[in-house]
C-alpha cells in the first residue's frame, strides 16, 4: 500500500475537478429525466445516472473537462442510453408495465415504441437538436426528424380517437 495515494485532494486537484462538476450540474436533470422515462423507476434511474457520470469521468479524465465539450455531452447520453437498455434487458428489477389505454400525454408517449419514445424524450425533454440526437443515436438527422414526425402523427391520432367518459376518469350520473 502506498500511503501517498490516500492523501486528501489538494486545492489544485479540486480546481481540476470543478469543470467536471459544472458539467454534471448542467446535465444532471435532463439525463435523469431521460433515464426515468426509459426505465420508469426512480431509484434505478438515479443509479444509472450516477454510473453514467462515473463512466464519462473515467473516459474523459485524461482529456480534461469542458462543460461545453460536445463530445462529453454526446458520450454522456450514449452511455446513459446503453446503461438503460442493459438494465431493462437484465430484468434484475421489474419495470412497470406500459399502459395500453393512455389517459395523459405522458402515458401516450410512454406507449410509443422504444426507439420513437427515446427520440421524443431527447427532443422535447432534453431539448436537443436533430443533429445532436442523430450523433447520440448514431443515425442521420433526417431519420431523427422522421421519428419525431411519426411520433407526432401517432400522438395526434390518439388525441383524435373518441374516448368514453371512463377513459378520462369522469363518472357520469
Amino acid at each position: 500500500m502506498n500511503p501517498q495515494q490516500y492523501r486528501p485532494a489538494s486545492a489544485d486537484g479540486q480546481e481540476q475537478l470543478q469543470p467536471f462538476r459544472s458539467f454534471v450540474e448542467s446535465l444532471h436533470d435532463p439525463i435523469y429525466r431521460l433515464a426515468y422515462r426509459l426505465l420508469q423507476d426512480r431509484e434505478l434511474a438515479a443509479q444509472e445516472v450516477e454510473r453514467t457520470f462515473i463512466e464519462v469521468f473515467r473516459r474523459h479524465a485524461e482529456e480534461g473537462f469542458s462543460p461545453t465539450n460536445g463530445s462529453m455531452r454526446t458520450a454522456a447520453y450514449r452511455v446513459l442510453i446503453h446503461r438503460c437498455k442493459m438494465a431493462k434487458a437484465s430484468g434484475k428489477r421489474r419495470l412497470k408495465p406500459r399502459k395500453l389505454s393512455p389517459r395523459t400525454i405522458l402515458e401516450a408517449v410512454d406507449a410509443l415504441p422504444d426507439e420513437v419514445r427515446l427520440i421524443v424524450s431527447l427532443k422535447y425533454e432534453c431539448q436537443l437538436s436533430y443533429e445532436e440526437i442523430g450523433e447520440i443515436l448514431e443515425m442521420s438527422p433526417e431519420r431523427v426528424k422522421k421519428g419525431v414526425w411519426r411520433s407526432r402523427e401517432r400522438l395526434s391520432e390518439w388525441m383524435e380517437e373518441p374516448r368514453s367518459p371512463l377513459s378520462f376518469g369522469i363518472i357520469m350520473h
